[in-house]
């Protein structure tokens, strides 16, 4: 089945790089965009179910007062309140899909949230300290030198680092606050997380949603499957025109690539018409096409780094990365988009059994 928007009011707000209005995607579903500060993603898709009286939330979104409100004034549209909250589900730990959590928790401390227990010791990694809230790596570890950043680039992988102060602008304070502020947020989560593995079922009170694991972009996302409609809430796992980063979980940046070809395979079982409900872009149908499309396109990678090994003599990750094709050119690839870029190869390369420089990317738990 060849891949088709469900929604023409998603597909051009996608195209366009603006936020698109709430809409139903299904009997008692609703996919509520919630913005991202500063990011070509432009928003991240919360999805909310109703469950009783109440609603279930799938990934609330990037944490702040404008991200808080748009999400607020969405369920108020729905005729729903935060206190109607009745459980929150993740399907990764990355900001832009758990930052909400907090916020919400302190509204309504009653709500049970959910997510697999490898993403949830990634977190406490983050608020403990063990690995740094920009890049995710041990803080101890200069991964621009690692990877083989020219010196005067390693500023941009540097200025990820939650309190750095490099640059020293402004705008970098903020950005270091702003993360600060977060790991703080992370570290209050509740200790009584329904810890989610594969086939878990959400607790409702209504209707059945079940997890599926699909390590990959991360180690443990966990996309959901309400089989009563057809209904597939993909995470970050399958989009429909971008393919999601592999390689920026560092703890599992040395197995993540077969990982996510692994899982892309377990999405197989899926019905052909299932309809696809991702974090970004647009509801589609034609996932098993989409799943080939993905494929596909990592094999293509990986043809392309074997190519560039045997072109140049410097096999370190950022003379494979610059030799590689870029949607925008690797030129203008800067500071996060720089590092993804270099996790993504450094992934890649890995799978291939090429030495990435770096050994053990995070300290010890």
């Amino acid at each position: 089945m060849a891949i088709e928007t469900l929604s023409s009011q998603q597909s051009a707000a996608w195209k366009d790089r603006v936020l698109p209005p709430v809409e139903k995607v299904a009997e008692g579903v609703w996919a509520l965009p919630v913005p991202i500060p500063n990011n070509p993603l432009v928003y991240t898709y919360c999805y909310a179910i109703a469950d009783g009286t109440g609603v279930v939330l799938i990934d609330p979104g990037w944490d702040g007062k404008d991200q808080y409100l748009a999400l607020n004034s969405a369920l108020n549209d729905l005729g729903f309140t935060v206190a109607d909250i009745h459980g929150i589900a993740i399907t990764h730990y990355h900001r832009d899909h758990i930052g909400l959590v907090p916020a919400l928790l302190a509204k309504n401390p009653e709500a049970w949230v959910a997510m697999h227990g490898e993403d949830l010791r990634a977190i406490k990694r983050f608020y403990t300290n063990a690995v740094d809230l920009g890049t995710g790596i041990d803080p101890n570890l200069n991964i621009a030198r690692a990877y083989g950043v020219p010196e005067g680039r390693w500023a941009e992988v540097e200025s990820l680092q939650a309190g750095s102060s490099k640059g020293g602008s402004k705008k970098g304070g903020s950005q270091s606050d702003s993360m600060d502020l977060y790991r703080q947020a992370m570290s209050q989560l509740p200790e009584n997380i329904h810890v989610l593995d594969d086939g878990t079922e959400l607790p409702l009170d209504e209707g059945r949603v079940t997890a599926m694991w699909t390590p990959g972009h991360t180690y443990g996302h966990s996309a959901f499957v309400r089989d009563e409609d057809k209904l597939f809430f993909s995470g970050d796992h399958v989009l429909p025109t971008i393919t999601p980063n592999i390689g920026l979980d560092s703890g599992a940046i040395t197995h993540s690539l077969g990982d996510y070809l692994r899982s892309l395979e377990k999405i197989g079982q899926l019905d052909e018409d299932v309809a696809v409900l991702p974090a970004h872009g647009f509801r589609f149908t034609g996932l098993h096409d989409r799943k080939v499309e993905l494929v596909e396109h990592h094999h293509e990678r990986l043809g392309e780094i074997r190519a560039r090994m045997e072109a140049t003599d410097d096999h370190s990750v950022y003379s494979i990365a610059a030799g590689l094709h870029w949607s925008r050119g690797f030129e203008s690839l800067h500071n996060f988009n720089l590092f993804a870029a270099l996790a993504e190869t450094a992934a890649h390369m890995h799978y291939l059994g090429i030495d990435i420089g770096v050994g053990s990317l995070v300290g010890k738990d």
